[in-house]
């Protein structure tokens, strides 16, 4: 029994931190933020859409958007300051927002109340991680295209991700693509 509990307490040690560390990569995109962004109390992300920042989660599923996240949560609004941000990774992003998958029982089927199986809608976009000297609490960016089903949905262009941030922010990058992985 002592094994399994050391075990346990050395398991939990381990996992100090869910998060992934790719402060050591260079992607050679930065994000340049020009004006502070504030963080809700009991929030990690502050979204931007059409150059506005936005409340919590109340951005338009049906325009492109962004929002910063920051890794810790705190009961008061927090600040975001401007400044430089090296995108350590891009990583690409496909989010299934809402899924109703019931349970079927075999009364609904005999009954020929079948419920529909079609795949559920989604968003496709990019994480952005991000490291700062200054502001070690920034965890990443990301930016999504439009809510669509699965066959329609589309990657965020550069040019949608520059009308979303408008002039908080500037995501520069070697390039006029976009090349999500590991740098």
């Amino acid at each position: 029994m002592r094994w399994l509990v050391s075990g346990a307490v050395m398991l939990l040690a381990g996992c100090s931190s869910w998060l992934p560390d790719y402060s050591a990569e260079d992607s050679g995109w930065s994000l340049v933020l020009h004006k502070s962004l504030t963080v809700a109390g009991d929030n990690t992300r502050v979204f931007l859409q059409k150059g506005r920042m936005l409340p919590s989660l109340g951005f338009d599923q049906y325009r492109p958007a962004c929002n910063l996240e920051v890794r810790s949560l705190a009961p008061q609004p927090r600040h975001i300051e401007p400044g430089s941000f090296v995108v350590n990774r891009i990583q690409p992003l496909r989010e299934e927002v809402a899924s109703w998958r019931p349970v079927m029982l075999a009364s609904l089927t005999l009954a020929g109340a079948e419920v529909d199986h079609s795949p559920a809608d989604i968003f496709l976009g990019y994480h952005f991680w991000l490291s700062s000297e200054a502001q070690p609490d920034v965890l990443r960016m990301t930016c999504r295209g439009v809510f669509a089903e699965p066959w329609e949905a589309e990657y965020p262009t550069l040019e949608e991700i520059a009308v979303a941030l408008g002039d908080y922010a500037t995501l520069q990058g070697p390039s006029d693509r976009l090349t999500p992985g590991h740098y």
